[in-house]
């Protein structure tokens, strides 16, 4: 399904009953370099996320990422107080 929608004056847009009622009244704005898009919210909003951007979050997660980068930073730390 493909339509047209244009902006208010207030900046709102109004998405098209067709569509809120395929997809719902939630959706995540998503601003890419080429174009905008609207991802629907469903009861759990990150897992639409997920399904939307495809295999970007299989890497590890933000947490994984500070405790190895903590862990290599203390690592480090005793490196150096090690030298002396």
């Amino acid at each position: 399904m493909s339509r047209t929608a244009t902006v208010d004056e207030r900046g709102r847009l109004t998405i098209p009953r067709e569509i809120r009622e395929a997809h719902g009244d939630r959706y995540r704005i998503v601003a890419l370099d080429d174009r905008v898009e609207l991802i629907p919210l469903g009861e759990d909003p990150i897992e639409g996320f997920r399904t939307a951007v495809g295999d970007a979050f299989d890497e590890p997660s933000i947490a994984a990422i500070k405790r190895e980068a903590r862990d290599a930073a203390r690592e480090d730390a005793i490196e150096d107080g090690t030298d002396d």
